[in-house]
């Protein structure tokens, strides 16, 4: 039996067709290096074009996306890859994933078509594989949601086919997604999944150490198109301070408190904290983090230079999404306290006209300590603050 991490031969338990996965496997590892690749891509986009329409474009697109990467979560945790056809059918899905990731730039706009397609193909393959393996009482509901998950796609579809303008079509498009979303959730969210909560939640754990990877490569990346002088020392030793921190926030005995109280709810309760905690959570968690790389991206060249608005603002509201993602994931699952996490975010949005007014550097002292001082306060202070789960 593996003691924890991945393992190429997961501990299992027998739910039907398939077998309910205990650990992550291998081939699961596999398939979120695409995800390291979506989420680069994605950071990538708002670097480029930090304005305000961008940003509310990426945010739709990630709705979907993640919706999609977290339900083959749910697939892989109701049905171990143990078997050569399971096997091929996801890496055929890893390979949709990342024409969609190759594709995702161009999202919602004329050049989207391979995105739009990918996404309906990899749906497709989801919703046959869950069918096919996974445990007893979700093919009715699969039956169900499998098909909208499918029409998710659509939109897409029909964006890239517009052309060139239709701005306000393209957004009323871009909305149905989310539609689509809810009413697959809110099915979902009657149905009883059975889902294993040490998979579960290690499963979304590697996620989030992608993305705070992510944040690291990409002021990596930045900095050493400069050459390795004091400033790019700088930049690595605080960026490494600020990950190092909201890792700390994450995992500091709160995948394992994670692990217990989801094991310990009904399945029915379960099905509605994984679609809370899981998907709505670990999005803004995500998209946090996804806005820190960005801006790191566009302001660490110059770690000692006050950063432009786009990337202050980047920096301060990633680490502030992060927090409140988090806050509202301990809430959910009730891991303890969660108002002073609350109280850090906010500080977090404040720290951009002190960058603004001094440096990147002394943006990312503040936050690191904001960060650390929310963390010392829960533990120091575990009984007073604004809220507990």
């Amino acid at each position: 039996m593996s003691t924890g991490g991945a393992s190429p031969g997961p501990v299992a338990r027998a739910v039907g067709p398939g077998r309910a996965a205990s650990r992550v496997s291998t081939l699961e590892l596999l398939l979120d290096l695409v995800f390291v690749f979506t989420v680069s891509q994605v950071a990538h986009v708002v670097a480029e074009d930090p304005a305000w329409p961008t940003i509310g474009r990426v945010v739709l697109v990630m709705v979907a996306v993640w919706w999609m990467y977290d339900a083959f979560a749910w697939l892989t945790n109701q049905a171990v890859p143990d078997t050569a056809a399971v096997r091929l059918l996801l890496i055929g899905a890893m390979a949709g994933f990342l024409v969609l990731s190759v594709g995702l730039p161009d999202a919602l706009e004329p050049g989207g078509v391979p995105f739009a397609l990918a996404f309906m193909v990899v749906a497709a393959l989801h919703g046959g594989l869950y069918l096919a393996r996974g445990g007893p009482g979700t093919a009715g509901v699969l039956l169900r949601v499998a098909p909208l998950n499918v029409l998710i796609g659509v939109p897409f579809l029909l964006a890239a086919l517009l052309g060139e303008g239709h701005d306000a079509a393209r957004w009323a498009l871009a909305l149905v997604p989310v539609v689509l979303i809810l009413v697959a959730a809110s099915i979902a969210r009657r149905s009883p999944f059975d889902l294993t909560a040490s998979h579960f939640v290690e499963r979304h754990g590697l996620l989030v150490i992608i993305a705070l990877g992510e944040s690291v490569v990409s002021v990596g990346a930045d900095v050493g198109e400069h050459g390795l002088g004091g400033r790019a020392v700088v930049a690595i030793v605080l960026t490494v301070a600020v990950i190092g921190s909201l890792w700390w926030c994450y995992f500091s005995g709160d995948d394992a408190r994670a692990e217990r109280s989801f094991g310990a709810a009904s399945p029915l309760r379960r099905t509605s904290v994984a679609l809370h905690a899981f998907y709505v959570d670990h999005l803004l968690m995500l998209l946090g983090l996804i806005g820190l790389g960005a801006g790191l991206h566009l302001a660490s060249g110059e770690p000692f230079e006050a950063p432009d608005t786009a990337a202050a603002w980047l920096v301060a509201g990633g680490a502030a999404a992060f927090l409140l993602g988090d806050a509202d994931y301990r809430r959910t699952l009730r891991l303890g306290p969660w108002g002073w996490r609350l109280v850090a975010a906010a500080v977090s949005v404040a720290t951009v006209p002190l960058a603004r007014l001094t440096s990147l550097a002394v943006q990312l002292v503040v936050l690191t300590l904001v960060v650390v001082a929310a963390i010392a306060g829960e533990r120091r202070y575990p009984g007073r603050r604004p809220g507990q789960g």
